[in-house]
């Protein structure tokens, strides 16, 4: 997930049968569901703070610059934050941003891929996204298409395992994995950020699970 950037780290299609053949298309909406209603609750726990509660919500569909998005309302910390996502045949991309809901959308460039299509593992693909207001390439891979995971919302099988990495030349670098389950989404998301200083390196470790979603 991304810090509305990572928080959107921040925030991330497979087959249950056979990756990539068949009913690939469904089930990469089921991984990564973008109906309009859609609820979800994380607890965000760091170790440079305290427990924060993130609320995620998909909003009706409508089209920005030509392009059919689902906006999804972040809350957290008092802010909200809304990012628009984009699906096509090539994956689920997060196309433009507002830093509130009555602000003007601003297209993200290049647009941030968050799953690619077809879902396989060992697959892998980059993404230029921002930490702050550090711009650096990330490698995503996916790890596993079959992980348990227990979150307090419950447990689920057969779970999507993304690997995050990241490092640019300012110092700042991220190394995390994101777990995405059928019908729900992500599930958890845990996330190292580092950042150079000019006292040193400052580091941060941030968890992210689901307390409950509404389907």
């Amino acid at each position: 997930m991304r810090t509305t950037g990572i928080v959107a780290a921040l925030l991330l299609v497979v087959s249950l049968f056979t990756p990539g053949q068949g009913r690939g298309d469904e089930l990469s909406e089921a991984y990564f569901p973008l109906k309009e209603g859609m609820r979800w609750e994380y607890n965000v726990i760091s170790d440079q703070g305290a427990t924060k509660k993130l609320l995620i919500t998909n909003l009706a569909p409508r089209e920005v610059k030509g392009a059919k998005v689902t906006p999804r309302k972040w809350e957290l910390g008092g802010t909200t934050f809304i990012e628009l996502m984009k699906k096509d045949d090539s994956g689920i991309y997060r196309y433009a941003e507002q830093p509130g809901e009555n602000a003007p959308p601003s297209l993200i460039t290049p647009i941030e891929c968050h799953l690619k299509f077809p879902i396989a593992q060992g697959n892998s693909w980059n993404m230029v996204t921002k930490v702050g207001n550090s711009t650096l390439s990330v490698s995503l891979t996916i790890e596993s298409v079959s992980d348990e995971v227990k979150v307090p919302a419950g447990t689920f099988q057969d779970c999507l395992k993304i690997k995050q990495v990241g490092e640019n030349d300012a110092g700042t670098s991220v190394m995390g994995y994101e777990w995405y389950a059928p019908k729900a989404g992500v599930v958890k998301s845990i996330v190292t950020i580092k950042q150079k200083t000019k006292e040193g390196t400052k580091s941060e470790n941030r968890t992210y699970q689901l307390v409950s979603f509404k389907p």
